[in-house]
């Protein structure tokens, strides 16, 4: 089968490689549609703690049963979890101490062909292409940072960085009746979704127009820039919560001013990690749901053989999604 191998740092390259043998309790799959991950780029350049190589990378799958190529597409959820643990039995499977994530320690979806267990098959609701349907991943994640923020209908909620997870962020926001703001430094990526925000009410601004307004009640970055952590904790209003959704670059020390403010202020600084089987299904439909104008977050489809070229534009977080389509 053709597939993407990633052997070291910067090697990621379209190969012959054998199709995968199932394991216990896995199916076999085909990949309709794959989508590039900024993590998945991120490995690409310096590697990432999860990564175990050679690896195939690849989370964001939309796949056929490779028993049934003419059957339902089902989006995949990537984890692998032991299921007896306190965090699976909790249904919080995502954090089980012995997961195991495609594209990460077991091979991915840029594959002609990849091995995933049959309970992480979700079916795609009726009309939803494929490639749409790769957002169920990415757009799980944010419904559970949303989850994690415990947003109430009416609050105010600051999303910094308007690319692919912002924006889905925002709708899930707003989704809940919250006053959404998206900032970006690049007013033309907050141009170009404007469609995607009717009907529902989100204000896009760039962060000079945002100033020191204040006052959120829920502030999540979409961005790994480590200057959203300080700016953001300032914009919290008292009691507010600040959702760390993206890991944050570099290795930049913080004052513990900053941690001050959260005490004084009775504010909480909130992890959020991927997202559960649960997290997919409920994003599936909102997806189905926005199915019309969700398409511009999709940059370019592209083949498997190009799919290395993109992980610079990716990295230089100008574009939205690529999405690499195999033929059927």
């Amino acid at each position: 089968m053709k597939a993407l191998l990633l052997d070291k740092n910067r090697e990621l390259n379209c190969v012959e490689w054998p199709k995968p043998a199932a394991g216990s309790g896995e199916i076999l799959l085909n990949p309709v549609a794959c989508a590039v991950c900024r993590t998945d780029a991120v490995m690409w350049q310096q590697g990432h703690r999860d990564l175990v190589l050679p690896r195939i990378p690849g989370h964001e799958v939309c796949a056929c049963r490779a028993d049934n190529p003419r059957g339902p597409l089902y989006a995949v959820w990537p984890g692998t979890a032991c299921g007896s643990c306190q965090y699976c039995i909790d249904g919080r499977e995502h954090l089980c101490p012995s997961m195991r994530i495609a594209g990460f320690h077991r091979d991915g979806g840029f594959a002609e062909c990849m091995a995933a267990p049959a309970s992480s098959l979700i079916a795609l609701p009726d009309g939803l292409s494929p490639d749409v349907a790769t957002l169920a991943e990415p757009f799980g994640c944010a419904l559970h940072a949303i989850e994690r923020s415990r947003l109430s209908e009416g609050e105010r909620v600051l999303v910094y960085g308007g690319g692919t997870l912002g924006q889905l962020l925002a709708v899930g926001c707003a989704e809940r009746g919250a006053d959404v703001t998206v900032i970006d430094p690049r007013r033309e990526k907050l141009v170009r979704t404007e469609s995607l925000w009717h009907p529902i009410e989100i204000k896009a601004l760039t962060a000079a127009e945002q100033g020191s307004e204040g006052g959120f009640d829920v502030v999540i970055n979409a961005t790994s820039a480590p200057d959203t952590l300080i700016d953001g904790i300032v914009q919290l209003a008292a009691g507010g919560r600040f959702v760390l959704f993206s890991g944050l670059r570099g290795r930049q020390e913080y004052p513990a001013q900053l941690i001050n403010t959260l005490h004084y202020r009775e504010a909480e600084l909130v992890g959020t990690y991927g997202c559960r089987r649960e997290d997919m299904q409920n994003a599936l439909g909102l997806i189905h749901r926005y199915r019309k104008t969700l398409p511009v977050l999709i940059e370019e489809r592209i083949r498997l053989e190009d799919t290395a070229s993109v992980m610079p534009r990716v990295l230089d977080g100008s574009s939205f999604k690529f999405v690499t389509l195999f033929q059927s």
